[in-house]
């Protein structure tokens, strides 16, 4: 494998902090809160450890157009990512054993957005499945950025409740495009809180049944917004990864 694409090739503008940052362990526990409440996201001035970045055709972002906030909907403290003419996204450096934490909680509340697949969903990076692969780069020819990995998959919200639990492997003309896993769906589901947990080491076996997930480990999880205007508005909360 010499390339992944996720959510398409892109080439991203970092405004992240420069030097090298500790990933973010689990707890002996076996837990990992990726995101608690009342974080607060700033573009241009994120949280130490993550990434956040826009496509490069959006260079200079001033506060009007920063995709990412913190809200408060129906007594949940969240945070939200907003569409636009370009990609963004926000993820968390990790480092975690896929067969320790297998298991992704969150709680998402999208808008109603018309029809397809919801912009805003999550996304999730592993590395050393296959440890003969050559190692990637994401979303453009510089890798975006991103911690490590070679594998990726994408966490949706679906155009019909009719498609929950469904995976999608990108067509052979794409092959190095992420998985899809429609986790839920229906825009009579939207404008609501929902709670979801999947067992990410069970999609990776699916997606890439040839993997060794006993020595996989999870390298990032975050949101993402893919491009959609108007704006469509997507938000997330209390991410947590345990055993």
């Amino acid at each position: 494998m010499s390339r992944l694409v996720l959510m398409g090739a892109m080439v991203l503008t970092l405004t992240a902090c420069a030097q090298p940052i500790s990933p973010n362990r689990p707890a002996p526990e076996g837990q990992l809160a990726v995101m608690g409440s009342g974080l607060n996201f700033a573009l241009d001035a994120p949280p130490r450890d993550w990434i956040i970045a826009t496509d490069a055709a959006n260079r200079g972002p001033t506060p009007a157009s920063t995709p990412l906030s913190t809200v408060v909907i129906d007594g949940v403290s969240a945070l939200e990512m907003r569409s636009g003419p370009v990609r963004s996204l926000a993820v968390r450096r990790v480092d975690a054993m896929l067969l320790a934490t297998p298991y992704l909680s969150w709680a998402w509340h999208v808008s109603d957005h018309g029809t397809g697949i919801h912009p805003v969903r999550l996304v999730v990076g592993f590395m050393g499945g296959a440890p003969d692969s050559a190692q990637v780069e994401v979303m453009g020819g510089d890798g975006g950025g991103l911690p490590e990995h070679d594998r990726a998959l994408t966490l949706v919200w679906g155009d019909t409740a009719l498609r929950r639990g469904t995976l999608s492997l990108p067509p052979a003309e794409r092959p190095l495009e992420a998985p899809i896993y429609t986790v839920r769906g229906g825009r009579e589901n939207t404008r609501k809180w929902w709670q979801d947990t999947v067992d990410l080491s069970d999609l990776y076996a699916q997606a890439w049944p040839e993997d060794s997930r006993r020595i996989a480990r999870i390298t990032f999880i975050g949101v993402a917004a893919a491009p959609r205007v108007p704006a469509v508005r997507g938000r997330v909360s209390g991410i947590l990864l345990s055993h």
